[in-house]
């Protein structure tokens, strides 16, 4: 039973991971389709460690999914403000090194929110020691994102830690 609990929200993921790609509705496909996404998900258990087993939940793998589509138009939206910062030589471009302390529990967490703010242009984290995050900034806009914390309560509902109403993906 423990072993289906920890595996059941990754084969889930994987399955419609799967089915996204493949975009048939065969028997062929679909059981295909499940076995290797359970042998998959199988695999990752036996090299996840346990204490990960509280995050791997079925209602993480439902907010994945909304996670990265969220985190996708925030990437977007980066695109476009450094893109325009290229092209129009009267916005600013004012490298800056930032530091903020955030209240996400977790290594995981933490190292899900130096991703995300790495992937979305003009940041990049430079080093978390603890809570405390230095993140590299091309403008004072990103610094703004970033002292407002979207990326962080976006992270904060996935993983569902930190406090309650910090919990959002707005």
């Amino acid at each position: 039973m423990k072993l289906l609990r920890r595996t059941a929200p990754l084969t889930l993921i994987l399955f419609a991971f799967w089915f996204l790609l493949t975009a048939k509705v065969t028997a062929y496909s679909l059981i295909a389709g499940l076995g290797v996404s359970l042998v998959l998900a199988l695999f990752a258990s036996w090299l996840v460690p346990p204490q990960y087993e509280g995050t791997l939940s079925p209602g993480f793998a439902l907010r994945l999914p909304v996670f990265f589509a969220v985190l996708l138009w925030e990437i977007i939206k980066a695109n476009w403000d450094v893109f325009k910062r290229m092209v129009k030589p009267h916005l600013d471009i004012d490298p800056r090194i930032v530091e903020f302390q955030s209240y996400l529990e977790s290594d995981t967490a933490r190292t899900i929110l130096a991703g995300a703010i790495n992937l979305t242009p003009g940041t990049v984290t430079l080093e978390i020691d603890g809570p405390h995050f230095f993140v590299h900034c091309l403008a004072e806009a990103h610094d703004t994102d970033l002292a407002e914390g979207k990326l962080e309560r976006m992270v904060a509902w996935l993983f569902r830690e930190g406090p309650t109403e910090s919990r959002s993906l707005t």
